[in-house]
């Protein structure tokens, strides 16, 4: 038994693009006080890791696979 897809949503048209989500999975990774490098402000700060965008991209990420799983069993 398979789990339910999330309906629409960013990560879901971002599943259809895994070159975009793992470039962003690359690049939104946590500095030594847990921020995210790629979301610096002006101020040097970033936001709290995981980032909104590495969230999203994991979620694409899963949605791939799920998708890719579903293709190979003929789901």
């Amino acid at each position: 038994m398979t789990q339910p897809e999330p309906a629409g949503g960013i990560a879901d048209v971002m599943a259809g693009m895994p070159e975009v989500w793992r470039r962003l999975l690359a690049a939104h990774v946590p500095d030594r006080l847990g921020r995210c490098t790629s979301c610096r402000t002006a101020s040097g700060s970033g936001e709290r890791w995981p980032c909104s965008l590495h969230r999203i991209a994991s979620d694409a990420q899963r949605l791939h696979e799920l998708r890719l799983g579903q293709a190979i069993a003929g789901d």
